[in-house]
């Protein structure tokens, strides 16, 4: 498979138009069905999901359940819905073959909720397949560039 850094750009543009738009379960319908979502912890940025405690470590079924569920009046943290919005910076096409490609990127994601902003500095790396003229997401893991969650102390969006 080859691919151009604008193609998977317009990708990543996409899927965050969709999550800042609180689209969730549209966007749930962007990764494969053997997909991980991973928000590993911030002082150990490539910890093995098997054995350290992850912030978000969902397969395609507890993912669905949470784009789900972020839709719901019952979402308290999350209701009202939050203006979130994701800026994405200097995508690298890193691996490609045949079936996948291998891209990291930096974003920045603003959440502003009861007159205060939080901003979550993340570096993310996915793994994604072709799906006709776009793609499919296998793997997302979020690596936070924080040492702490303020002021809540937890992630009740989607970063």
């Amino acid at each position: 498979m080859t691919c151009t850094r604008t193609e998977i750009e317009d990708f990543l543009y996409h899927e965050a138009a969709l999550i800042d738009e609180w689209r969730t379960t549209e966007w749930h319908g962007l990764f494969t069905e053997d997909a991980e979502y991973l928000v590993p912890p911030s002082e150990n940025p490539d910890a093995d999901k098997d054995t350290a405690l992850f912030i978000i470590n969902d397969d395609f079924h507890r993912l669905k359940q949470r784009a789900v569920r972020l839709t719901k009046r019952t979402a308290h943290a999350e209701f009202p819905h939050s203006i979130v919005r994701h800026m994405i910076s200097n995508v690298r096409i890193v691996e490609q073959n045949t079936n996948e490609v291998e891209v990291h990127f930096n974003q920045v994601v603003y959440r502003s909720k009861r007159q205060i902003t939080d901003t979550y500095v993340c570096y993310v790396r996915q793994r994604l397949v072709k799906n006709g003229d776009s793609f499919k997401i296998r793997s997302k893991r979020v690596m936070l560039a924080t040492d702490t969650l303020r002021p809540q102390g937890r992630i009740s969006i989607i970063l």
